[in-house]
């Protein structure tokens, strides 16, 4: 839009800060001089071919505050305007579709084994310097450093394309089909394997039964297929069961922890007594459970036993552990039946 000035200001500022303006100049009519003589009054002239001139100088200081107003506005808006797109691009990222992951399926997963120990890979993985080949951290230092195929030098440097694999590529456990759901990192496969609670090692102390399946998924077979066999009792509660002399074994059903629980029980001779001791079938590298037998109701002639209970997998795997109970014969004979009665008292410290 075309701008109109007085020609007579007293101040003009630089020509530099305008580029190209198109200055209209005023052009005085005669009938102007007629109401007042000494001063003349500007009239405008409506075309742009004739009065449009371009003039090389500044507008006027108050028009130069102006523009440099306007200018500072325009300077604000932009301002505003590049912060609120700053402010939108990281919500826009959050909240834009997430990029799918990709499934990669290795039909040979030995290629994330190391080749000299044939054990998973695990960070950091080092390459010999000249034709890559892969060895694990631990058999760099049982090879000295030497690669084992092209006798080049290995150890110093890492091969992160294959760290990035091992650490990103997830298995499910062996015993995923009697239970296990645990999300594995390959490299983690083997060490959750050794100690995962559904290890299929635990077979049912039922006698002709062949079950075998996790210590958890044995105690719910053990509950649904020969509950009448076991005695159901409740930990950190002292319970009362009866034992048979000739009694190899009497199951215990634990109500709360969910575990099956053995008293062993064998003649070691007719003269000399029972020998019993107790059990529990679980993993073994789980923590026992402590215990505490009982036999006779009198202080001065009861016997008592407080100990930790084995960890079995099996009833065949039971093998007399150092500290049982050595009950007399006699204590069998009280009783017509050949029976006695056993307080036990099974709990966690």
């Amino acid at each position: 839009m075309a701008r109109f000035f007085d020609l007579e200001a007293e101040e003009w500022p630089d020509s530099e800060d305008l580029d190209s303006p198109l200055i209209h100049r005023r052009r005085y009519s005669d009938s102007d001089s007629d109401d007042n003589p000494l001063i003349r009054q500007p009239r405008f002239s409506d075309s742009d071919e004739d009065d449009c001139v371009p003039l090389r100088f500044k507008r006027p200081r108050l028009v130069k505050q102006h523009l440099q107003t306007e200018e500072e506005e325009i300077q604000g808006e932009d301002d505003n305007t590049s912060m609120e797109s700053e402010a939108k691009e990281p919500n826009e990222h959050r909240t834009g579709n997430p990029k799918p992951n990709t499934v990669v399926t290795l039909t040979d997963p030995g290629l994330l084994d190391c080749p000299i120990c044939f054990e998973p890979l695990t960070v950091p993985v080092f390459q010999c310097d000249q034709n890559g080949h892969l060895a694990c951290s631990s058999c760099c230092t049982k090879i000295e450093n030497k690669c084992p195929s092209c006798s080049c030098p290995i150890g110093s440097s890492r091969c992160w394309a294959i760290e990035k694999v091992v650490d990103s590529s997830t298995t499910s456990c062996q015993n995923n089909k009697y239970g296990c759901n645990t999300p594995l990192t390959y490299n983690k496969k083997n060490e959750h394997e050794k100690t995962c609670a559904y290890s299929p090692c635990c077979s049912c102390p039922y006698s002709g039964c062949k079950f075998v399946s996790s210590a958890k998924k044995l105690y719910h077979h053990y509950n649904n297929d020969h509950v009448d066999s076991a005695i159901e009792f409740v930990s950190d509660h002292k319970f009362l069961i009866t034992l048979n002399k000739y009694d190899k074994f009497v199951v215990l059903r634990e109500m709360d922890v969910g575990t099956l629980f053995i008293l062993h029980n064998s003649v070691v001779r007719d003269d000399l007594g029972n020998v019993v001791s107790l059990s529990c079938i679980q993993p073994s590298f789980k923590e026992g459970f402590n215990y505490n037998l009982v036999v006779g109701h009198k202080e001065s002639d009861s016997l008592k036993l407080r100990s930790v209970t084995q960890s079995i997998r099996s009833l065949q795997a039971y093998c007399r552990p150092p500290s049982f109970l050595l009950i007399p014969s006699e204590y069998f004979s009280l009783d017509s039946s050949g029976q006695l009665e056993m307080d036990v008292f099974i709990y966690r410290e």
